[in-house]
């Protein structure tokens, strides 16, 4: 169904209301052209009875019992197979009693494309037809009968009040089920159920005249049509073949009672046709109000039977898309479930490498003085054991650093490998879970053919597999950034003899210390001073001496440390930011190969919010408008 604006806007209601008359808009341009129409009345004033159920369930005998004469043929094959329309002519000649006479005129006519057979008829012999159009439909569910199915389908959508006749040996088959329910209940129309050949019970109880069969039947009906109507309907049991034949006999289309009849037999059958109680109610019952309210409620029961298809499929669409508005939630949880991992797995793992190369490249000046003995520092502080230290410094930076030195390699550029190593295996990692991850969004995505095909709506674009093309110019990023920040670090030839001297400057401050820690002592034993100031004397300088040295080489380490920390903060604030910026555009990417996707779910969840307003609003006026029709017809 095509659900457009204009479908659910107030031009329907228009259009389906020029609909509803456009079959006595026909009639009455054949008229006009025959000069058969009189001044004194309209055909748009006529109520439509629009006669309709299956193949030989008896509408043509029930419209010759109207009329009181055989016009229809009938039979036990289906015999009408055209759209007959019965409608009164004020302007023939009244005093010939023959059917066939001049003054009926048949004529053929194109309605809709259905083969249509137009008769009208004296007003005078035929007084049933002077406020009412009867129109006599193809029998549905015969075989070969598609074409008889669908113009009876039409012609039930023009009608103000739709007889269903239904055959009381099959009385509510399950295609008239449905015949009335998708037909007729969807467009509230006023209908009546007629069930026929009741003599064919009568024929085959007996005696009896098969009263309780008959009941049986008409509850069966009621509580059938009940159902499917949602309330319960008009239910008359005749026997049209029983009234015709009443008729015939007495040649009379006034209609016939008990109390008309001079023949004890015929009055009785006229009874138990009941045909009575349908002339009535096409007579009495209808009031002119009560036709009045039906014929202007019935455009208004079709555009709500449309409405009600557009709410249906609104409802089905809606559900579809909830299943693809779900699909894009569950892709959008996955790709933040992924983002987690890899930034655990991958981000954070490499940020951790790197700083651990960070760390044990500033913590090469406390590994050093480790390896030094209190003796071999001393020695350092009067210039002594310069080899020992050089062979302690290659050695940490050989066998306790991340990368590998060697006399011949130059420790930045040990540095800048080994972290440049570290990163581009991050970018691998990086690279390869991001196309997998495409890969994946791509494959559950193809779970969803509906959408990807455009089935139940246009998807502008088509989903594709990201390329992340951006990922590339990651690695020589990083890697800039690397030379960048390992040239700002003083190299390994300046840091050793910078860690050398100071720690020469230390050690021998610290040997002076405990060397004049004897002065006092000596001043003592010469009683240059007394015993107990210069223990105490020789004692503080000891101690200053032993002292000195430990904490200027604390101090040497965390100078060292944070120097390598300071100037490689850079390094890692940079590295952070490409890695975050990289993460954003993979997501990015994703985001953009799924694009059309998503904004097919987007635009389509407006575009059936907007109809559904629409819908709502259709809905509101049309219950305004019968509301307003009923007070106007009270």
């Amino acid at each position: 169904m095509n659900l457009t604006c204009t479908y659910l806007s107030y031009r329907l209601f228009a259009y389906v209301c020029v609909e509803s008359i456009s079959l006595l808009a026909d009639i009455t341009k054949l008229q006009n052209s025959k000069q058969h129409q009189s001044s004194s009345s309209s055909p748009l004033s006529l109520f439509t009875v629009v006669l309709a159920g299956e193949y030989n369930s008896g509408k043509s005998t029930l419209i010759n019992a109207l009329l009181g004469s055989e016009f229809q043929e009938s039979g036990v094959l289906p015999t009408t197979d055209a759209i007959t329309i019965l409608i009164a002519n004020d302007n023939g000649d009244t005093t010939n009693n023959d059917t066939n006479s001049a003054d009926i005129d048949s004529t053929s006519i194109g309605l809709d494309g259905f083969s249509t057979q137009l008769h009208l008829l004296p007003t005078k012999k035929y007084p049933i037809l002077s406020d009412l159009c009867l129109i006599d439909t193809p029998g549905t569910n015969a075989i070969l009968s598609l074409q008889h199915t669908s113009s009876t389908l039409r012609i039930l959508h023009d009608a103000d009040l739709i007889v269903f006749v239904t055959s009381a040996d099959r009385p509510f088959s399950e295609s008239e089920k449905q015949l009335l329910q998708t037909s007729i209940k969807s467009y509230r129309k006023r209908v009546i159920l007629v069930i026929n050949k009741m003599d064919i019970l009568e024929r085959q109880q007996g005696e009896d005249h098969g009263e309780e069969t008959k009941q049986r039947v008409e509850d069966y009906v009621i509580e059938h049509a009940s159902d499917l109507l949602g309330a319960r309907p008009v239910v008359i049991p005749l026997s049209a073949r029983d009234a015709l034949s009443v008729k015939l006999l007495y040649n009379s289309s006034n209609g016939m009672s008990s109390e008309g009849s001079d023949n004890d037999q015929s009055s009785l059958l006229w009874k138990r046709s009941n045909f009575a109680s349908l002339e009535d109610y096409l007579s009495k019952t209808l009031t002119t109000s009560s036709k009045i309210r039906t014929k202007m409620l019935n455009p208004i029961g079709v555009v709500e039977g449309v409405l009600r298809d557009c709410q249906h499929e609104i409802e089905r669409r809606t559900d579809d898309l909830e299943v693809d508005a779900t699909t894009l939630r569950l892709l959008t949880s996955q790709t933040e479930a992924w983002e987690k991992e890899i930034q655990t797995d991958v981000i954070d793992k490499c940020q951790s490498d790197i700083g651990q190369v960070i760390i044990r490249r500033s913590q090469v000046a406390k590994r050093v003085i480790g390896e030094l003995s209190l003796l071999d520092q001393l020695k350092i502080g009067y210039g002594m054991s310069k080899d020992i230290f050089d062979s302690a410094w290659e050695h940490v930076c050989r066998h306790n650093q991340p990368v590998s030195i060697t006399p011949n390699t130059n420790y930045q550029n040990a540095l800048e490998n080994k972290l440049s190593s570290i990163t581009n295996d991050c970018v691998d990692k990086l690279s390869s879970r991001a196309q997998r991850q495409g890969n994946d969004t791509l494959e559950y995505l193809g779970k969803r053919p509906a959408i990807i095909n455009g089935k139940g709506g246009k998807m502008v674009g088509s989903v594709s597999t990201p390329k992340f093309q951006r990922l590339k110019e990651l690695h020589p990023s990083m890697i800039s950034v690397i030379q960048s920040s390992t040239e700002k670090l003083p190299n390994d030839s300046e840091s050793r003899d910078q860690v050398y001297k100071s720690l020469s400057r230390s050690a021998l401050f610290s040997s002076l210390f405990t060397a004049s820690a004897l002065i006092p002592g000596t001043l003592s034993m010469l009683e240059a001073i007394e015993t107990t100031t210069g223990a105490l004397g020789s004692t503080t300088l000891a101690v200053m001496g032993c002292i000195f040295l430990p904490i200027m080489n604390r101090q040497l380490s965390k100078s060292f440390e944070k120097e390598c920390t300071n100037k490689t903060v850079h390094l890692q604030t940079t590295l952070d930011r490409l890695l975050d910026n990289a993460m954003d555009n993979i997501k990015s990417d994703i985001a953009d190969s799924i694009a059309p996707y998503s904004r097919y779910v987007k635009s389509e969840g407006e575009h059936l919010k907007e109809l559904t307003d629409q819908l709502d609003q259709g809905i509101a006026s049309t219950q305004s408008l019968r509301t307003k029709i009923n007070k106007a017809c009270q």
